[in-house]
């Protein structure tokens, strides 16, 4: 989690004075009584949504902005479990290329194979990242490159 609230700290503090503006009103939208710190009934009122309190009972600005950065850019769910991916997670390398809605799976699931999809050629998030990175200038089919960096990666 604080490497989330890391990356939304950094978002908001490079970001434009409009968007900063923007989280302000978002925060100040469920800080109801003005007193700078979001309540778990203010929460739970914003969102309508009812679950136990864990913590000091209240969010500071910052993990508010923690959560709109969660709600904005990690819309990741494992297929089979439906978890929320946060971290590292495995994504069908045919899906990721030719599919609108990417085949991803937590780890717990692609590692006791405990899905049914049609194609095994997993990749974790990090490392297709990084070999769709490498891609040489030209390349029409990035699978000429990610299949024989994925062989390479499972002989070793």
């Amino acid at each position: 989690m604080e490497e989330l609230h890391m990356a939304a700290a950094a978002y908001y503090n490079n970001s434009s004075w409009q968007l900063q503006q923007l989280a302000g009103n978002f925060f100040g939208s469920m800080d109801m009584n003005g007193d700078g710190r979001v309540s778990f009934h203010e929460f739970v009122a914003f969102f309508r949504w009812d679950n136990p309190n864990n913590g000091d009972g209240s969010l500071d600005f910052y993990e508010v902005l923690t959560l709109y950065y969660i709600m904005k850019t990690r819309g990741v769910w494992c297929k089979n479990c439906k978890a929320c991916l946060l971290g590292l997670y495995f994504t069908c390398v045919q899906f990721f290329d030719t599919a609108s809605d990417p085949y991803d799976l937590c780890g717990a699931c692609y590692t006791a194979w405990s899905f049914h999809h049609p194609h095994a050629s997993f990749l974790d998030n990090y490392v297709l990242l990084r070999s769709k990175r490498g891609l040489p200038p030209g390349v029409a089919n990035p699978n000429l490159v990610i299949k024989p960096m994925l062989a390479a990666f499972l002989l070793v």
